[in-house]
């Protein structure tokens, strides 16, 4: 019998020691499987580059599982090699709620680095904070960071903002303006959803000014700015308040390819735009969908020359308050940070629905601002003005703007779904809208909402899509488009088809299709699905001529 208790016990030691060495070594094994210079163990809460031998080109993987927070500081790579922070061995998820730091995770002083979440090809979004105390935000990246890359991050239930990246500035000015620039920073393919406050909070909000008692002394301290800024293909719901609001990137800032829905579910006035332009910053702001909110779509408090192109915005303000339209504009400008001088430009952007006016526009600061090529459908201001036109774009007598080749009507598509951007592409294809837009390739207008190349040849179609590409006529107006197809195919014209009919022929002659068709820029054909692959010939009937063209099906 004490034989035997003898063997248990001895089993039992050799459990807790294989026990012990397989936790010790386990950092090591995911380091090895992978490829990092360092492992961030889920019992490490605050790990310090200036503490360890990390450098440029080095990753430093965070194991995967369940942590309260992740405090990251001082770690910093160069210019031609960052170091990169990913997941490993599956998704990291940072969840807290009762007094713990004011963050999910944060970096501080760190630069030249990547903090991605694609560590692990099982989950796109390998990094996930998804819950923090109230008055936390998610990702916090602050204290002199720079030169970084966010990518592939899902936060939600955050009891701030879903990002917050800021260097506060600071009495002793280290941060400031005139000190500080931050540079080269983007945030792209991140999911972002259920915050309290702004989805992602990127610079400052007060670029003329922020005051502060220093010794006790109220003094205005100017945050840094900005230069170099890419914030672009993110998924944006449900946000408390903005979407996404960018302050202080004063130049080389591109907002494009966000997708935000539902943004500003909290109501508070001020703090409901899809997307905030704020104070301080220029740029571009393009190819954005957005889509229903309590606010304005795009509000613009910029420094001029700022460039907006290409944009979807669709109900914007449906959401909120019915007795409030003071926010639910589809665009909305004016002068709190404007240069003298300068210009707003407003370019083939499609506005559907917003509560109050298309686009209102109050800047005597800048000189030749452009609203051309927009479409924008049933503003719900229409009829409060004695003038119809200002529910489509309201701007007062001093505003230096020229407004040409919109397409303005009271016309509200209907049985739209929730998220609608093949809808809206559809009903738009149904608008008289083909060549009629300016051409502002000038501006660097050049593509549309799916990166489609704007014509060169004739003029852009009126909106986000080009529905018309450039391409070679069959004669002086008419071409079809595309040609080879796969049964589905565009008759489109420079001029109003006046056409009776279509008939597709055999080669031998034989008839096998027939279509009347109405007048109109373009008809959509689409064949049935027994048709086989070959060549046609294509005749369009007009009043007075047949028209006969090669089609080939493949």
């Amino acid at each position: 019998m004490y034989a035997l208790f003898k063997h248990i016990e001895t089993h039992k030691l050799l459990n807790k020691v294989f026990l012990f060495l397989f936790i010790s070594l386990l950092p090591a094994a995911y380091a090895q499987q992978c490829k990092c210079k360092y492992p961030i163990a889920l019992s490490q809460s605050n790990v310090y580059g200036n503490s360890l031998s990390i450098k440029g080109g080095d990753t430093v993987c965070i194991e995967s599982g369940l942590r309260n927070y992740l405090r990251l500081e001082n770690f910093h790579g160069d210019s031609l090699n960052y170091i990169v922070f990913k997941n490993c061995g599956g998704d990291v998820i940072v969840e807290n709620e009762n007094e713990l730091p004011n963050y999910g995770i944060v970096l501080l002083n760190c630069s030249f680095f990547r903090f991605t979440g694609s560590g692990h090809s099982a989950s796109k979004y390998g990094i996930k904070i998804l819950k923090t105390q109230t008055g936390a935000s998610g990702l916090s990246i602050d204290k002199l960071s720079t030169n970084f890359e966010v990518d592939h991050i899902e936060i939600a239930n955050t009891g701030f903002a879903g990002i917050i990246s800021i260097s506060q500035p600071t009495c002793d000015e280290t941060s400031n303006r005139g000190n500080f620039i931050q540079r080269n920073v983007s945030f792209h393919d991140n999911y972002i959803h259920n915050t309290k406050g702004e989805g992602m909070y990127i610079g400052h909000s007060f670029y003329t000014g922020h005051t502060k008692l220093c010794n006790n002394v109220s003094t205005v301290l100017y945050p840094h700015e900005i230069h170099g800024l890419r914030v672009f293909n993110n998924l944006v719901d449900s946000c408390g308040w903005d979407g996404i609001q960018v302050g202080c990137a004063y130049s080389d800032c591109e907002i494009y390819g966000n997708t935000i829905t539902n943004y500003g579910v909290a109501n508070i006035t001020s703090q409901r735009s899809g997307i905030q332009i704020g104070a301080g910053t220029a740029g571009k702001c393009y190819n954005n969908a957005i889509l229903k909110g309590n606010g304005t779509g795009i509000s613009v408090f910029g420094i001029g020359n700022n460039l907006f192109f290409n944009n979807i915005i669709y109900s914007a303000g449906e959401i909120g308050n019915l007795n409030d339209d003071s926010n639910g504009y589809g665009i909305f400008c004016d002068d709190r940070s404007t240069l003298k001088g300068s210009s707003f430009n407003f370019i083939n952007n499609t506005i559907i629905g917003p509560k109050s006016d298309g686009i209102r526009i109050y800047s005597n600061q800048t000189k030749h601002n452009r609203i051309y090529n927009n479409i924008i459908l049933s503003p719900g201001s229409n009829g409060n003005y004695n003038n119809n036109a200002q529910s489509y774009v309201f701007y007062n007598s001093d505003v230096d703007l020229d407004i040409s080749n919109n397409y303005f009507s009271r016309t509200l598509p209907q049985n739209f779904s929730e998220f609608c951007l093949l809808d809206i592409y559809n009903f738009t294809s149904t608008l008289p809208i083909f060549f009629k837009g300016k051409d502002v390739s000038e501006l660097g207008v050049v593509f549309d909402f799916n990166n489609t190349k704007r014509p060169t040849g004739v003029n852009p179609d009126i909106g986000a899509f080009q529905y018309l590409p450039d391409l070679q006529y069959f004669d002086s107006n008419l071409y079809i488009y595309p040609n080879p197809n796969s049964g589905k195919f565009m008759i489109a014209s420079k001029e109003k088809l006046e056409s009776q009919k279509i008939t597709i022929f055999t080669t031998n002659g034989m008839k096998i299709y027939e279509k009347n068709i109405l007048e109109n820029n373009a008809l959509f054909v689409n064949l049935p699905n027994n048709f086989k692959k070959g060549y046609y010939i294509l005749s369009i009937d007009s009043t007075n001529k047949r028209r006969n063209f090669p089609l080939i099906i493949n």
